[in-house]
C-alpha cells in the first residue's frame, strides 16, 4: 500500500480533520482516506470506458466552420 505525505497542511484544517476523526471514532489517517474516497466518488476513473462519440445531425464540422466560429464577432 502506498503512503501519502501532505506538506504545509494549515493548522485550522488539521484541527478540523482531527475533530472529525474523533467524532467518527477513526484515526486521523483513516478519516483523511475516507474523505478522499468520498470526494472521488462519481468522478470517472481512468479505467472507465470512454463514452460513445456524439454524432452531429449535419455531419462532421469542418476546420473552416471552427475557424469561422472562433473569429465570429472579433471585428
Amino acid at each position: 500500500m502506498a503512503t501519502l505525505v501532505i506538506k504545509n497542511l494549515p493548522d485550522e484544517l488539521h484541527i478540523e480533520l482531527k475533530l472529525r476523526a474523533q467524532r467518527h471514532h477513526r484515526s486521523l489517517a483513516r478519516e483523511a482516506l475516507t474523505l478522499i474516497e468520498q470526494g472521488m466518488a462519481g468522478i470517472p476513473q481512468l479505467t472507465d470506458p470512454l463514452p460513445e462519440p456524439v454524432t452531429l445531425p449535419g455531419g462532421p464540422i469542418t476546420i473552416e466552420e471552427i475557424e469561422a466560429a472562433i473569429n465570429w464577432g472579433r471585428d
